[in-house]
């Protein structure tokens, strides 16, 4: 658990200083509000959040926490309404505890998730990037969830895609 968290802490500073092009595509005033947000959220997202839930793992056992492409699917499935989803996201992000997670697996393996180091106003950014924004699903967990379903052909469970 404490090299977990020596990882994260490392992982953060690593990621913490994001490319200077980002930062100048945000400036740019051509981008609307909507997009600019987006792109400002999907920057804070890569900054704060990839260490440890990288899309780009390349297998289960790569991976320190789950991929957010789950987190998400769990939360819209039990949260589909925006603000729902975002009061759910931040109560969990801002104070993790085991009551209040959704995936109960991820956290046998894992642990809780550390707080991160995030101001209110971009962790408002990156949930609102997560709710408007399709995510990416790590191809190992795209193959994972064809056999899952593969198994479950003929009960009446259709696939869910995640935008």
């Amino acid at each position: 658990m404490h090299l977990s968290l020596y990882l994260w802490i490392a992982l953060q500073f690593v990621f913490g200083s994001i490319s200077d092009s980002y930062e100048q595509k945000l400036e740019s005033p051509a981008l609307s509000s909507t997009a600019l947000l987006n792109d400002e959220g999907l920057i804070l997202l890569e900054k704060h959040c990839y260490a440890c839930h990288n899309p780009r793992s390349t297998s289960h056992e790569q991976i320190i926490a789950p991929p957010l492409y789950g987190v998400k699917k769990h939360y819209l499935e039990k949260f589909p309404e925006k603000r729902e989803f975002t009061e759910a996201m931040k109560s969990f992000i801002t104070n993790p505890t085991e009551e209040k997670a959704l995936m109960k697996g991820p956290i046998k393996r894992f642990g809780l998730m550390p707080k991160p180091v995030v101001s209110d106003a971009d962790l408002s950014k990156i949930i609102t990037y997560l709710y408007e924004s399709e995510i990416e699903n790590p191809v190992w967990h795209i193959e994972k969830d064809n056999e899952e379903m593969k198994g479950k052909k003929g009960s009446g469970v259709t696939k869910i895609t995640i935008h």
